[in-house]
């Protein structure tokens, strides 16, 4: 792998994980003990960790309906993944994606949402799958991260229009890197 490539790659993993960031928006509370700090976030990582494994195994047992269109499933679902970020970022930026939790359960199912992405690229793992099977690892890593680094954010119109820009800019490069993907030989 040159150095383009897994340059290219960890922008790939962080896009893909970027919506935990958005879902995870001041999700503590003031009197949140300090382990939920830590497990809100790794409740995240967790489901996309979960998600990537179950895309994958999916899509292996599927690999061989799209042995020939592989690369065109791939350039595919990368475009799509990109465009549900992109109505993502523009719903957020209208206050449609706020969520208020009562319960653990709520986390769970919010950490799910944000998993929803991540389950659909990596069907196509069979064909595409940067860093091997580490790319399972990286996406866990990533969507802790970010959930880590989002969690504690209070809910203020600037951090949604923030929140927003992010989610904005990771479709942006999904279609860049879909568009490498299909036309160049860089990945």
């Amino acid at each position: 792998m040159t150095t383009t490539a897994i340059i290219i790659s960890i922008l790939f993993v962080l896009c893909l994980a970027s919506p935990a960031a958005t879902r995870s928006v001041g999700l503590l509370r003031a009197d949140d003990k300090p382990a939920q700090k830590f497990l809100i976030p790794l409740t995240f990582g967790i489901t996309q960790g979960v998600a990537v494994i179950i895309g994958y195994n999916l899509g292996r047992l599927i690999a061989h309906l799209f042995f020939y269109i592989a690369e065109y499933l791939v350039f595919a679902m990368m475009l799509v993944v990109a465009v549900k970020m992109f109505v993502d970022s523009m719903r957020m930026l209208k206050g449609k994606m706020l969520y208020t939790v009562s319960s653990d359960w709520d986390i769970l199912g919010l950490s799910v949402l944000a998993a929803m992405n991540t389950l659909l690229m990596s069907l196509t793992g069979f064909c595409f799958m940067p860093f091997g099977l580490w790319f399972m690892l990286a996406v866990v890593v990533a969507g802790f991260l970010w959930s880590f680094f989002i969690v504690r954010t209070s809910f203020t119109p600037e951090m949604i229009k923030r929140l927003s820009f992010i989610e904005f800019s990771a479709a942006v490069f999904m279609a860049v890197i879909a568009i490498l993907y299909m036309f160049t030989e860089v990945i």
